[in-house]
């Protein structure tokens, strides 16, 4: 009995033993030197034992690697940058717990080589000669191809645009791939363009003219010529243009009163409104003005400062920089018929060989009877310091006028009746009207004018002695 319990020990000892032993076999990858001798290039991986290694392979036409085993940790370098002999870089990639791969990535055809172990690890050397350099030994190495699968990797900008914009396409970061396909649907699902792209010109610009959405389809191809399997798609949308809607709340009106143009129907269906611009032209084609509104709701207060048939246009901008087709009102203005009147001015009257001043006014009612006439109807009066006997202080008078216009002259006759400005006249007798002038302004809501006027008796009085001459400024408005 005691002779099985000591086997059982022993046995149980051993097998303890063996198991750290292989536990500890694992190895490391502990650096890789790269050391470029004239038209060589020698590349020593320093190895701890029990790795082992299998044969380069091509992995795309630009990069080959080898493949190392029981290999626990990497404390080298994982990216190496050479620049000898074709070869840009060397790289560290883990592939799994226990296997690295070294890449060497190539910038142009991979150059001669031989390997050979030696204590450290594995030795490689690259020559550029037609025959190798001296070694200890020569290895034969058989390149093995290995096919990868390509990814597809599809790029669209932008994905929102207008009509006839550029519209970039890029594939640049498929992988694996010697070509790539991208296809081009229109709204209806329509094919209506494809391009056949390489990794050397991965790019493609197209436009569109219509509206609407676009989709992209892409496929990347291997050195094999096995397409990729990956999704690689991509949806742009081509903008609709906004549609402008132009209202005027009451078109018709007077000179100087505000009418409202009202745009704020104006909509855009896949975006937003933004601005709208008004113009107005009269009936010779002739801009009278213009407006831009960039805030909802889009609308216009406008005062016409003359009268006429207008031609209104609205025209709205979305959120891309489209523009919409001009929609239009017409906009007819009347000349305002009934102003009121207010005359100021200094007045001469004559009487018994001599002049008086007077300072006087003039308030009233002017009516448009047409075009060219109009009717004043208005009171005035007038007053002095002269307080000598046989002059009255102030004196009044009722008017009616009628004033014909040429452009911005007009002359006018009328009469009035009015008290006396002697103690030796009637009370009350008529007077014969005459007046000049001419506009300073006329923006159609207000008018100003200066005028030079002349008064007369009519009967009883001789007009030679008893006139009255008035210099003053008009106010219509």
């Amino acid at each position: 009995m005691k002779k099985v319990l000591i086997s059982s020990f022993l046995l149980l000892l051993f097998f303890s033993f063996t198991g750290v032993a292989f536990a500890q076999r694992g190895s490391t990858l502990e650096r890789i030197v790269v050391t470029p001798l004239g038209d060589t290039l020698e590349v020593k991986v320093f190895l701890s034992p029990y790795t082992y290694h299998r044969q380069f392979r091509v992995y795309n036409p630009n990069q080959i690697g080898i493949d190392f085993f029981d290999v626990r940790n990497v404390s080298a370098s994982r990216n190496i940058d050479v620049g000898v002999l074709g070869i840009n870089s060397i790289r560290i990639t883990t592939l799994s717990p226990n296997v690295a791969r070294v890449f060497f990535d190539l910038t142009d055809e991979f150059p001669p080589f031989i390997t050979e172990e030696f204590s450290g690890g594995l030795r490689i050397i690259f020559w550029t000669e037609e025959e190798a350099p001296m070694v200890e030994e020569k290895v034969e190495i058989t390149v093995e191809k290995v096919e990868e699968n390509a990814i597809c990797d599809l790029k669209v900008q932008p994905t929102r645009a207008n009509p006839d914009d550029p519209i970039f396409i890029d594939m640049s970061d498929s992988q694996n791939a010697k070509s790539m396909v991208v296809e081009i649907f229109d709204p209806e699902g329509a094919k209506v363009a494809s391009k056949e792209l390489t990794p050397d010109s991965p790019q493609w610009e197209v436009n569109f003219d219509r509206p609407g959405e676009y989709v992209f389809k892409g496929k990347a191809f291997n050195i094999e010529g096995t397409a990729s399997e990956n999704p690689c798609e991509a949806v742009i949308s081509i903008n609709f243009p906004p549609s402008s809607k132009l209202e005027c709340r009451k078109c018709e009106g007077i000179v100087g009163k505000v009418i409202t143009l009202d745009a704020s129907g104006s909509v855009d269906p896949d975006g937003e409104v933004i601005q709208v611009d008004f113009e107005i032209i009269d009936e010779e084609g002739n801009l009278v003005d213009r407006f831009s509104n960039t805030e909802k709701p889009f609308t216009w207060e406008k005062a016409f400062e003359r009268k006429g048939v207008f031609s209104v246009t609205a025209v709205a901008t979305d959120d891309l920089g489209a523009i919409s087709e001009p929609s239009n009102v017409e906009v007819k203005i009347k000349q305002k018929k009934m102003y009121i009147l207010f005359d100021i001015g200094a007045l001469a009257a004559r009487g018994e060989g001599t002049y008086t001043g007077y300072g006087t006014g003039r308030f009233g009612l002017a009516f448009k009877l047409s075009k060219r006439l109009d009717i004043i109807l208005a009171a005035r009066g007038g007053y002095t310091t002269n307080d000598s006997a046989s002059w009255e202080q102030y004196f009044y008078s009722g008017d009616l006028i009628f004033n014909l216009h040429a452009g911005a002259v007009f002359i006018g006759l009328g009469g009035g009746y009015t008290a006396r400005y002697q103690t030796t006249q009637p009370e009350y007798y008529g007077e014969l009207l005459v007046n000049f002038g001419f506009d300073l302004f006329n923006n159609g809501r207000m008018i100003g004018s200066l005028f030079l006027e002349g008064a007369a008796p009519v009967v009883d009085l001789e007009p030679e002695d008893n006139y009255k001459v008035m210099l003053g400024f008009r106010l219509l408005f």
